[in-house]
């Protein structure tokens, strides 16, 4: 990581890395805390702009993004952004490192959320971070949505995920999972009881080719079988 880290330019404020990540990560940024060996201080700046960065720094396709911009990428080769990303965060939380709340004043309000995916984690993250209290609702027995029940475990290890449910957990994030919003609770209560809902249900329905007898008995859809495998396996 050291060496990777030393091989950035470190182009401009807003480098073009930056701009072409989907949350603006403040690669630069953290990269030179890298360089100085101050890892609290990297991941302190990753978790400004990104709630799971030991997930994304192993399954975003950085190659079409921040490191398919690098600079030095058609001569020397791509600064190698997603390694960097994911070795700051697995040292920090294996060392104990966790977000720091003792300056958030607690607002009173409640929102709830529905979906424990991504987005509904992002949602949740900022919420506690600025003293509201969030409860996420998800129909699964864990979190995560896709990236739990649509990567395989050899492709994601399922542990990140445990921990982060953890770490938000102590962060004041509240999860009521096995529970469908529809079917196990009304939507219309959750509009009674919270000050907002936030809905960030996901994308299950999977594509149809349009090919013929592709509903024919033993023909399956891969994210049915991807999230019941895994629930098979958990």
């Amino acid at each position: 990581a050291n060496r990777e880290a030393e091989r950035c330019l470190t182009c401009g404020e807003h480098s073009i890395c930056e701009w072409t990540c989907p949350l603006h990560n403040h690669i630069p940024q953290w990269i030179e805390r890298v360089k100085e060996g101050d890892i609290s201080a990297a991941v302190e700046l990753s978790h400004q702009t990104n709630c799971l960065p030991e997930i994304t720094g192993r399954v975003c396709p950085q190659d079409r993004l921040c490191e398919g911009a690098c600079t030095l990428r058609d001569e020397h080769g791509s600064v190698t952004i997603g390694n960097i990303e994911r070795y700051i965060s697995d040292q920090a939380l294996a060392n104990g490192w966790r977000p720091d709340l003792s300056q958030v004043v607690e607002s009173g309000k409640r929102v709830a959320i529905i979906g424990a995916g991504p987005a509904g984690l992002a949602c949740a993250d900022r919420l506690v971070r600025n003293g509201v209290s969030p409860v996420v609702f998800d129909r699964h027995p864990e979190i995560g949505g896709l990236l739990t029940f649509g990567i395989p475990a050899f492709k994601l290890d399922k542990s990140l995920l445990a921990r982060r449910r953890e770490i938000f957990t102590q962060m004041g994030v509240r999860f009521e999972l096995n529970c469908e919003i529809g079917k196990d609770i009304p939507l219309t209560t959750l509009l009674d009881d919270y000050d907002a809902v936030f809905i960030g249900a996901g994308t299950y329905r999977s594509m149809k080719a349009d090919l013929p007898n592709e509903d024919a008995p033993g023909v399956y859809d891969a994210l049915p079988f991807l999230i019941a495998n895994t629930k098979q396996v958990m």
